[in-house]
Formats: C-alpha cells, sequence, structure tokens
C-alpha cells in the first residue's frame, strides 16, 4: 500500500451565517514532486468528475511515488445539493442568467463576496494555492464530444493537453472572461505558470463509467507526466485540436444541417466517433409528406457535435428534443 488518503474540510461563512464545509482529500507520497489539484463539481449539474475523483484517490492511496495529490470532488457543495448548475438558479433557466454565482467565474474567489466567492475562496486558500498543477473537470451536454479545453502555450498546458488522451483538444487562447482576476481556476494556473487543464466529460445530470474511464486516465497519465506514478501513460493515436475561429480549422470543420422539418432518428453513433465520408449518419421522419430523408457525412473525420438540439439543451428538455426545424444543426465533422 502507498500512502493514505487524508480527509479535510474547508470553510466558508456564507452572508446568512450558515457554514459551508467543503471535504477535500489530500494524499503526500512523502517525497518530492508537484502537488496536483483534481476539481470536480463546480457547477452542480456537471457530476461525472466527482466519481474519477473519488476512483483516483483510491489509486492514488496504491501507486503514488512522488509529490502529492489534493482531491476536491464536490467544490460547489450547495450547488450540488440543488441539483442545478449555480445555487442561484431555478428550472431550466442557463447559466449565463447569473454568471455572478458561476463558481468558475470566481476565482481566486472573495471572502467578503456572494456565496459562491466565499466558498471558491476558502478551496483556494485551503488547496488550490497549495498546488502546482491542476485538472479541471466538468461536463457538458451530450450534442458535444468529451474535450480536452487549454491554452496551446508551447509548454506546460500543452503537454498536459496530449497527455489527456482525449480525441478533442480546444484550444483556448483569450481567457473566458477577459485577463485578470476573478478568472476560471485554468486560468489561475496558467496565469501563474502552474499549468493547469479542463476536461469537459459529456454528458451532464449523470454518471457514466464510460466517461469516468476517460477522466480516470486523464488523471493518471497527467500523474505519469509529472512523475508522481510509475509507467507509461495510455495515449491514442489522434487528436483532433481545433481553435475557435481559426480559419483553417474552420475549413476542415464539416456542418450537417437539417434539409427539411421532421424527427431526427440518430444511427447507432455517439460524439467523438470516427465517421467516412458517406457513411449514414440517422434519417429524419418529415411531418407533412411522411417521407425518409437520410443523412450522410460530409467528410471523414470524428464527430464534434451529433445530435437534434438547441440552444439550453444543458439546463431543459425540450431544446433536447429530436423534431427538427429546416436549418438546425444534426452534426459537425472534423478532419482530423
Amino acid at each position: 500500500m502507498g500512502p493514505e488518503a487524508t480527509l479535510h474540510h474547508t470553510s466558508a461563512t456564507l452572508r446568512n451565517g450558515s457554514i459551508v464545509r467543503t471535504p477535500f482529500w489530500h494524499i503526500d507520497s512523502g517525497q518530492p514532486g508537484e502537488a496536483l489539484m483534481l476539481i470536480a463539481a463546480q457547477h452542480g449539474n456537471e457530476v461525472q468528475g466527482c466519481e474519477v475523483i473519488r476512483q483516483f484517490k483510491d489509486l492514488c492511496e496504491v501507486d503514488l511515488r512522488a509529490g502529492s495529490v489534493w482531491l476536491v470532488p464536490f467544490a460547489n457543495v450547495p450547488a450540488v445539493q440543488h441539483r442545478r448548475s449555480h445555487i442561484s438558479l431555478g428550472p431550466e433557466q442557463p447559466y449565463s442568467q447569473d454568471e455572478g454565482h458561476n463558481m468558475n467565474r470566481t476565482w481566486p474567489g472573495d471572502p467578503m463576496g456572494n456565496d459562491t466567492e466565499r466558498v471558491a475562496s476558502s478551496i483556494h486558500e485551503a488547496v488550490a494555492r497549495n498546488c502546482t498543477r491542476c485538472l479541471d473537470l466538468h461536463s457538458w451536454s451530450r450534442f458535444t464530444a468529451t474535450a480536452t479545453l487549454t491554452r496551446r502555450d508551447g509548454g506546460v498546458a500543452q503537454q498536459m493537453a496530449a497527455a489527456s488522451a482525449i480525441r478533442f483538444v480546444q484550444w483556448r487562447t483569450h481567457p473566458a472572461n477577459g485577463h485578470g482576476t476573478p478568472c476560471t481556476i485554468g486560468a489561475l494556473f496558467n496565469d501563474s505558470g502552474r499549468g493547469a487543464i479542463t476536461i469537459e466529460l459529456a454528458p451532464q445530470w449523470v454518471i457514466r463509467q464510460k466517461e469516468v474511464s476517460l477522466g480516470m486516465r486523464v488523471a493518471t497519465n497527467l500523474a505519469k507526466l509529472f512523475g508522481m506514478m510509475d509507467g507509461e501513460m495510455e495515449l491514442i493515436d489522434e487528436q483532433v485540436c481545433t481553435e475557435r475561429h481559426d480559419k483553417e480549422d474552420e475549413e476542415r470543420t464539416h456542418e450537417v444541417k437539417s434539409p427539411c422539418r421532421g424527427l431526427f432518428v440518430e444511427a447507432d453513433l455517439e460524439t467523438s466517433d470516427r465517421v467516412e465520408e458517406g457513411q449514414y449518419l440517422g434519417h429524419l421522419i418529415r411531418d407533412d409528406v411522411l417521407e425518409t430523408v437520410e443523412l450522410t457525412a460530409p467528410a471523414t473525420g470524428y464527430l464534434w457535435v451529433y445530435g437534434s438540439h438547441r440552444a439550453n439543451c444543458d439546463v431543459a428538455l425540450p431544446p433536447q428534443h429530436p423534431y427538427t426545424d429546416t436549418g438546425d444543426l444534426l452534426a459537425t465533422v472534423i478532419e482530423p
């Protein structure tokens, strides 16, 4: 057996005087090395990373050889208990309706700010400020492929992205809410030269072992990259790297839009699957003349987007309905 995990709690006093205690594990190998932070559930409906961290804790107790890990599976306990992305949101309200309570826009937090900022501050003081690397685990809707998000910095962030072994890597050149603080926890680490990546495990609201396994591979590969665990990293043959609004990337990105109204019936495919040009992607059942309209892949590549969906499909059921209007996006194929 390796070193044992010890349980600790941060403490944040909310505006009403109540206390939020955020649990975290700390595992110290007793040998010098990196201090790797894993954090999940900054948004209360993004819970796949919680199980990733639980499983990674068990692995570290056996295999951690150098450095230390700091594991925060429930970063936003009030939002998880609220079963929504932010503690302030009601049914079907999108994330953007209260960015002030979007935990991943608040770092390093504020002990005198709103309740979300206070919780973030308590985690920063007890955990983040002690760490040299960060793996930030999120989830987004099932209609977009699991992806690694980070900066193309020519340094540690890019090394971490390659080690993630996630099919899609999306470079984020500009911080989500500008330079400086408050910012995302990834920006906080990268701005200070410490290195961070974000993983979006799809989808939200559920925990699926397939996605948990991807998250575990990321965490384990990072530990091996930084010499914290023995063994070779488990990599994949081909990553698809893109940058938003990059013209060359846009030229190898192919959208499939609905040519008519109807019900979209998906093929036996998932995001991240490789498809060949001309491959069947699904069909539409027209609701006027009851014709079947088949749709095929416009190029050979990987499915970045797949399925009938509309804005706010991450928080509401109607935008996930397979009834499709003319021009709705049904798939995006990106050439490697």
